[in-house]
């Protein structure tokens, strides 16, 4: 189903399997929120508010981009698993005269969830987490007493249809991932406390206020913390797969740039080949504007990527007077900058300039056996062809990583 791209891995045990090595949970992008696809649901919206919209959500979309760049292939992250039990703190509760202590009080069955859903939206800067449960029992002891009389004993509550959902942040996840979240992430549908002595069954919170209180102010608040805890891992690894077909750049390396030819104004012969690029995680990038005409399908965005200190070698073969030599090059680039403009709605009309300042190669001119004037010759032309074939790679390649990243309905309304 296109409208939502939903794909399978490993983080919760699910509610049908009892063995704890065995894992699934989805995840899953909000399709509505893909910044291309956001003026699907704003056509009665200006230009002006489409705009800000979507430079918004790309915005959002490239800082996570910018975490996650260069680290695709780096080891996986483990697995959070969803724990059991949670304890939760010795309750004193309170009712006109009337005491109920909840002690030694810890929840069992939080591991068998039958639905665990992990939300990516790019708009408004979400991940959305949802857990369900069909059941959950709270357990532990109580002691009940007012003015004229005391009872004490263990009790039981039983919790159906459990829901946790919570709202974290999906940029800077890792730093902004919340140690606490709203109690209120807890739900239940029906409820179910079963006291051993002579207080008698409770499945109304609203007629026994110490309960409501104990669950809905002090239970919760614990049981949604615990979740959330264990959860963490799996967002983070939820949202490296997610981001992993928006990234430029999947490696720190690359050996995959273009070799090239030329020749000095002396007559000596280079090629060029096994060109090997390190430092492509040094990648800054913005999205500098964006331009929205509705009417002729037209939402172009202008980005700007600019790499910091790129540098690697290549392999030279040098002809000079008949003779061969062969050796690896050394090189440094100080900066480069792309900036595309294109249209979101249509692959096809894309643009890059790339801007380069200040390579430097590095060549030991006796392994090629070079005076000082051709040394300088050399490095000259190298540079220059070198330029013009990054130049080259990054016009195209940059537009044509563009429109593979659409989704194929963007502007389809």
């Amino acid at each position: 189903m296109e409208s939502l791209l939903a794909l399978v891995f490993a983080v919760c045990i699910s509610y049908s399997v009892a063995d704890e090595t065995s894992d699934s949970v989805n995840w899953m992008y909000d399709n509505d929120t893909i910044p291309e696809m956001l003026p699907r649901n704003m056509r009665d919206n200006s230009d002006e508010e489409i705009g800000k919209a979507v430079f918004h959500a790309y915005s959002n979309q490239i800082r996570v981009v910018s975490e996650y760049s260069g680290h695709v292939y780096d080891p996986p992250f483990p697995f959070g698993y969803l724990k059991n039990e949670c304890s939760i703190p010795n309750t004193h509760t309170y009712q006109s005269e009337t005491d109920l202590v909840f002690n030694n009080n810890i929840i069992r069955g939080l591991r068998g969830c039958n639905h665990n859903l992990i939300v990516i939206k790019w708009a408004p800067d979400q991940i959305v987490t949802n857990i369900e449960w069909k059941d959950a029992n709270i357990r532990g002891s109580y002691y009940y007493s007012n003015t004229t009389y005391f009872e004490q004993g263990n009790y039981r509550i039983i919790l159906g249809g459990i829901r946790y959902q919570a709202n974290t942040p999906l940029s800077e996840n890792t730093m902004k991932y919340p140690s606490s979240v709203p109690k209120s992430s807890i739900s239940y549908e029906s409820v179910k406390a079963l006291f051993s002595r002579n207080i008698p069954a409770v499945t109304n919170v609203d007629n026994l206020y110490n309960l409501k209180y104990f669950l809905e102010e002090v239970a919760s608040q614990h049981i949604a913390d615990s979740v959330a805890k264990s959860m963490q891992p799996n967002i983070s690894i939820a949202i490296r797969h997610a981001i992993t077909p928006y990234i430029m750049f999947k490696n720190v390396s690359d050996p995959h740039f273009h070799g090239f030819t030329a020749s000095t104004s002396s007559g000596i012969q280079l090629i060029v080949d096994d060109v090997f690029t390190n430092g492509l995680n040094q990648t800054n990038q913005k999205v500098k504007n964006m331009v929205v005409d509705m009417a002729n399908k037209k939402l172009t965005s202008t980005t700007e990527l600019v790499i910091h200190h790129l540098r690697g070698t290549f392999r030279t073969q040098l002809t000079k007077d008949s003779k061969q030599y062969t050796g690896y090059v050394m090189f440094e680039i100080e900066n480069i900058k792309i900036v595309p403009t294109s249209n979101m709605f249509n692959r096809d009309e894309c643009i890059a300039n790339t801007i380069i300042k200040n390579t430097t190669v590095m060549i030991d001119p006796a392994e090629f056996n070079l005076s000082k004037d051709e040394e300088i010759e050399v490095n000259r032309v190298l540079v220059d062809a070198f330029n013009k074939s990054i130049k080259n790679k990054f016009n195209n390649t940059v537009c044509v990583a563009l429109g593979d990243m659409l989704n194929s309905k963007a502007g389809k309304y």
